[in-house]
Formats: C-alpha cells, sequence, structure tokens
C-alpha cells in the first residue's frame, strides 16, 4: 500500500464523528502493509484534521512499544514517498494535492532548530511543492529507551508545520493548511513479535487563530491502534450437484486471532490466478468469515477472495497523554488477498 492509496482513507476516515467541544479534532492513522509478526516492511503514518479547524502549530507522534526502532540510515536515503491535501488560503481556500518524498539527513544540521531543539537520532525531511514553491519540512526522530515515555512508547516522532495565518517566510506557503497527510518509511520500523493491541499515539497544539502562536491550552491527543496479526485465509470446499460442480468457499479475517465483522469480501475466480474476476460478494460474520459458492464451469478454476479492513472508532485514549482526546481508531488494513486456490470440475 502507498501513501497515496493511504491518504484516500485517511480522508474517508475524518467522516468518523468527532468532538464538537473544540475547533480543533485532529486524527492520527498509522497503518502497517504487512500484516504478520515481527515484519519489517513499511510502515504508513496518516495525519488529519477537519477543513474548518484551526492550524496544526506542533505534531509529536509516539510509536508503542513492542516495535523495534532502527535509525542512523545515511543522509541522502529515500525512505518513502508521501501524499497530501492542503487548503490554499492564497486562492481562496481551494485544495490542492500534493506528493513528494521522505529523505533522511545529517541530524548535525537541525541542532539549532526551534522546533525540537538539540542533537536528534535521525532526521527525517517531507519534500514536496506549494504553488510552485519547493516545501522541505524536517522531522526529528529519536528512539525511546528510559524516562517516562519509556512506559508507553518505543520512538518520538516530532515536527512543527508553518502557521497559514501569516506570511513567508516565518508562514506556509500560500497560506496554506494541512486537511491530510500520509507518509511511509521504510527499514525503520519492525513490527511486533508478539499478537496483541498496539497503540500508536499522537499529541497535537493547534496555532491560535490568525497567529504564529501556539495554543497550548488547545492540545489534543489522538490514538490509533493496530492489532497484530491480522490473517486473512481461503477455504475451498468441492461440491457435486447432478452434473454440475460448485467451489464452496469460506474467507476469514481476524485480527489477533478474533474475527472481523461486517467487512465487504469479493471473490474471484478465472482460469489462471491473474485473469480472476469478480463472481461473487458476502459480508463477513462474528467470526469473521464470509461464504459463496461459484460454479465452476471450466476443466479447473482458480479462485481467491478479496477485502479490506477500514479504520474504525476505537473508545478514548491511552494512556491519557493531553486534556482531549480526539478521533481515535482502529488502524486499517488495506488490500488484503489471499493465496489462489485451484478447484478441479
Amino acid at each position: 500500500m502507498n501513501a497515496r492509496a493511504f491518504l484516500a482513507a485517511l480522508v474517508a476516515a475524518l467522516a468518523l464523528p468527532t468532538s464538537a467541544l473544540a475547533a480543533y479534532n485532529p486524527s492520527l492513522i498509522v497503518a502497517n502493509t504487512t500484516h504478520g509478526l515481527g515484519g519489517k516492511a513499511p510502515l504508513v503514518i496518516g495525519l488529519g484534521q477537519g477543513d474548518n479547524d484551526d492550524a496544526t502549530a506542533v505534531a509529536t507522534i509516539y510509536a508503542p512499544p513492542g516495535y523495534r526502532v532502527t535509525l542512523g540510515q545515511a543522509p541522502g536515503t529515500v525512505l518513502g514517498s508521501l501524499s497530501g491535501e492542503v487548503k490554499i488560503g492564497a486562492l481562496g481556500g481551494q485544495r490542492q494535492e500534493v506528493t513528494g518524498t521522505v529523505r533522511a539527513d545529517n541530524p548535525a544540521n537541525y541542532v539549532n532548530n526551534t522546533c525540537a531543539p538539540g542533537l536528534h537520532e535521525a532526521v527525517w525531511v517531507l519534500e514536496f511543492s506549494i504553488l510552485g514553491s519547493p516545501f522541505r519540512g524536517p522531522v526529528y526522530v529519536d528512539r525511546i529507551t528510559s524516562g517516562p515515555e519509556a512506559a508507553y512508547a518505543s520512538a518520538r516522532i516530532q515536527a512543527c508545520l508553518p502557521s497559514p495565518y501569516v506570511p513567508p517566510p516565518q508562514g506556509a506557503p500560500g497560506g496554506a493548511l494541512l486537511i491530510a497527510a500520509a507518509f511511509s518509511v521504510g527499514g525503520v520500523f519492525t513490527s511486533p513479535t508478539r499478537s496483541g493491541e498496539y497503540a500508536w499515539n499522537g499529541i497535537f497544539v493547534p496555532y491560535t487563530p490568525a497567529t504564529s502562536t501556539p495554543n497550548p491550552s488547545n492540545t489534543a491527543q489522538s490514538m490509533s491502534i493496530v492489532r497484530l496479526p491480522v490473517t486473512f485465509g481461503l477455504t475451498v470446499r468441492r461440491q457435486k450437484r447432478g452434473k454440475r460442480t460448485f467451489a464452496v468457499l469460506t474467507a476469514c479475517v481476524k485480527e489477533r486471532g478474533a474475527g472481523v465483522r461486517g467487512l465487504a469480501v469479493s471473490f474471484l475466480g478465472g482460469r489462471t490466478p491473474r485473469a480472476a474476476r469478480r463472481m461473487a460478494g458476502a459480508r463477513t460474520n462474528a467470526r469473521g468469515c464470509a461464504k459463496a459458492r461459484i460454479p465452476v464451469r471450466r476443466r479447473s478454476l482458480f479462485v481467491l477472495a478479496l477485502t479490506s479492513v477500514p479504520p474504525r472508532q476505537a473508545s478514548g485514549c491511552r494512556p491519557t497523554l493531553a486534556p482531549r482526546c480526539s478521533d481515535p481508531s482502529v488502524a486499517p488494513a488495506f488490500s488484503l488477498v489471499t493465496r489462489a486456490r485451484r478447484v478441479r470440475r
């Protein structure tokens, strides 16, 4: 799954009900691109907020214990890609998509930054363009091995966004306000090796509207729970009805061993796995399983199943790191595909 695909899901997630108590309701959604235990595939981090929310000034994201963190990639290394959507104040609030890369840089070049001063273990730079002007946003990353944060985090990721309320160079180009963004990083995070729930947490501080001054009194926390492992398996039973042959298919989706209910599953069939097309659909039951029966009209039929687990609302943030909990969620698992199975007529 790439960052652009994840962005589409993040924007959809922003439609989930959020608190109406404040004009700032940020969202954090994190997704593994593979869903087994101990996976080393790229991880995607998504941030978003409501279209009319106050602009974000500071975002601090905590990776949970259980994730192994590898830093120290050589400066210039491309770690991943990014995709986002911003609202351009100079264009009357028109939205613009942005895409770019995530690149490692030399932490020694950022010791005197005003966002998170000091020497960090790693600095990632988000590179993209706004209205034709290049933009480089540094992200400061450190492993956490001791102190109070070690109780709930294995790494800290910090970034400061320019204010859309004031002109450059202090402010954002074109008065750009971030609506949603997702970026991938590879070679950094290794998934936990034990089945369970892993809570990523984000602490977000907005700007005071019409200024470049952060407003700590309106700080909000958002949480994204990653459940591992996520499995998607297909069983096939051959059934004869007179001269006709059917493939009876059962596809089951489980998070850390528990079924996921209400997911749309597509069952595909074809003379080869590559040529398979949709032949039936069903939704998962309380055990996380969906069933279908499709005819086998050729000498043999290859069958497989597809589904996606969307982000879903969670209950509260844990641990409590800020006065308000905004839009907590269970992380998605996109584009799950079973192995193809062959059924003979």
